[in-house]
């Protein structure tokens, strides 16, 4: 474990990201910062992370993890790695997640930790849509 704590640049939500061929860029399509359903639980189809660090030295082990604020339960956690060319370098990653299962409405906190540190978290909150009467 280096000595220097890496720097989040990002962590953004969205539905899907896009690596563009040619430029290698990278597009960031439907961000959004919650959830709505009719009834929970609920499962969110699809849901992609965002990830941009810098300061890192070496390899850099990370990882991605989602819980409720409600109960403090671990809704998933997935391991991931970076490798640093040099301390200015911005390294980035996609996490591409299916079938996010959301037992309760509430806020929930998708947090990024790396080297043992928690450099970041996003807050998502579940929200149960209200029918209307007609």
């Amino acid at each position: 474990m280096s000595s220097v704590k890496p720097i989040l640049l990002a962590l953004v939500l969205c539905d899907t990201i896009i690596r563009e061929a040619g430029t290698n860029k990278l597009s960031l399509i439907g961000t959004f910062n919650g959830v709505f359903s009719n009834a929970f639980p609920c499962t969110h189809p699809s849901l992609s992370v965002y990830i941009a660090i810098t300061e890192g030295r070496g390899k850099v082990q990370c990882k991605l993890r989602m819980i409720s604020l409600d109960t403090n339960a671990v809704i998933f956690e997935l391991p991931g790695q970076f490798e640093f060319s040099g301390p200015i370098s911005v390294g980035e990653v996609v996490f591409q997640l299916q079938q996010i299962r959301f037992e309760q409405p509430g806020v929930y906190a998708i947090e990024f930790w790396a080297d043992g540190d928690m450099l970041g978290s996003r807050k998502v909150s579940a929200q149960k849509l209200e029918s209307r009467p007609a």
